[in-house]
């Protein structure tokens, strides 16, 4: 008997493993694919990389999403941590868009008052998920 919990633990820890190593490649490919869309946007636009050093906010928000897309897949659809960690990377998202796009803080500050709108909504929805 102890064998058979021996081996359905180890079972559990490698599959583990493996969902983690698929997560960490898809946030590393996300990352990838907006770094490039971002030089894209500089070189075919008037985009202008001033603020370069806000795309270093987005490196958790790409790893919410890489972590929300990863439970997504193991559930087989939304969960409660899916849209947890999708809702809590709108924040930082938004304020890399302030730094990039150098929006007037003064003017865009109602964003901050219709994400938490929309986060509030969203775990009102995550709580009937599960």
């Amino acid at each position: 008997m102890d064998e058979f919990k021996e081996a359905e633990k180890q079972k559990f820890k490698e599959a583990a493993r493996q969902r983690k190593k698929k997560s960490n490649d898809f946030t590393g490919g996300l990352v990838l694919i907006t770094i490039g869309v971002v030089f894209l946007l500089a070189q075919y636009t008037d985009f202008r990389f001033d603020n370069w050093w806000a795309l270093f906010i987005l490196i958790p928000v790409l790893a919410a999403w890489g972590k929300a897309a990863s439970a997504i897949k193991a559930a087989g659809g939304w969960t409660q941590e899916a849209v947890r960690s999708v809702m809590g990377s709108l924040f930082p998202l938004f304020v890399a868009a302030i730094f990039l796009f150098q929006w007037d803080w003064g003017r865009v500050w109602p964003g901050f008052i219709i994400l938490a709108g929309l986060g509030a909504l969203a775990n009102n929805w995550a709580r009937n998920l599960d």
